[in-house]
């Protein structure tokens, strides 16, 4: 909340008592409060002189309870703090209206960028910030597919993206008995299937890697990196039997239309990003081409088969 300080004749013109009680409001609203971390910040707002008695932030507290505001006393119950527990201005989310949320935040999560994750992430908070009861805060919290995320990695690891730099790493391999050390130029941040992994391009392997930033175990440090690395990426053909084309990627194009179904080529950013979209389509898909890569998807579920079997 921002008050002109300079001002103080304007404001002795007007109800000091409305403008503390809505100035209280917002920092109860904000955390809860000591008196002496109220007065304080009244007196260095200038609406509050420092010869003034404490009786005056008794009133203020008593003018929003009679306003229909539920605030504590200060006891040590609550650190001697005062808490607002429940007041008029909060936002009425019913648990009908957070199963909406939900299920239109289902729909497009998963084709969002992390940017717009962000932005979702903010917006849940800021709703949360002003809802009373607890249950449904907590709620709002946690449609959020960051709750589970350091959203500080997050932010570094999107700046390096930008920057092409970089980073040496230790890294936790599925199935490695030991942590790996590796140098990987940072190119893009993506979600996919409740994951955030990290696109680069491993300078000691030459080829494209994708990490899942989960793995990171450490990032030992940060270079400057002016080169562009050029990558070959992974094209596959493939069939798709009685699939909505509507729910192809940008990256697939479909090169013939058939009575049953579609063939489609797509162009991916390595095997592993290849591998888990042509995996998704399920008994549906049927990869024509390259014959390595089709031989790579054949393993790859017999490997699962067996899993499964054990």
């Amino acid at each position: 909340m921002l008050i002109n300080t300079e001002k103080t004749t304007d404001l002795n013109q007007i109800s000091l008592t409305g403008v503390r009680s809505i100035l209280l409001l917002w920092m109860l609203i904000d955390g809860p409060k000591t008196l002496e971390e109220i007065r304080e910040e009244f007196i260095n707002l200038k609406i509050m002189e420092p010869e003034h008695s404490n009786d005056i932030l008794r009133i203020d507290l008593n003018t929003l309870r009679t306003m229909g505001c539920d605030i504590t006393h200060a006891t040590s119950k609550t650190n001697f703090r005062y808490v607002i527990k429940k007041h008029p201005f909060a936002l009425n989310i019913t648990r009908d209206e957070i199963a909406l949320l939900r299920k239109v935040y289902k729909k497009v999560k998963d084709t969002s960028n992390i940017l717009l994750l962000f932005k979702y992430d903010n917006l849940f908070k800021k709703l949360a910030a002003h809802v009373t009861d607890s249950e449904i805060k907590e709620e709002l919290y946690g449609l959020s597919v960051l709750k589970n995320f350091e959203l500080g990695t997050i932010t570094e690891l999107l700046e390096d993206c930008k920057e092409n730099n970089i980073l040496k790493l230790i890294y936790n391999t599925p199935g490695a008995k030991e942590d790996s050390r590796k140098e990987v130029a940072a190119q893009k941040l993506v979600f996919q299937n409740d994951k955030i992994y990290l696109w680069g391009y491993d300078l000691n392997k030459k080829e494209a890697v994708t990490l899942n930033i989960k793995r990171i175990k450490s990032i030992l440090s940060r270079i400057q990196n002016s080169e562009i690395f050029k990558l070959k990426g992974t094209y596959v053909k493939f069939f798709l039997e009685n699939f909505g084309v509507n729910n192809l990627e940008e990256n697939e194009n479909i090169l013939e239309t058939r009575k049953d179904g579609f063939v489609v080529e797509g162009n991916y950013y390595n095997d592993f990003i290849a591998m888990q979209r042509i995996l998704s389509f399920g008994s549906a898909c049927t990869v024509l081409e390259p014959e390595e890569f089709r031989e790579k998807i054949i393993q790859k579920l017999k490997d699962m088969r067996k899993c499964y079997n054990d």
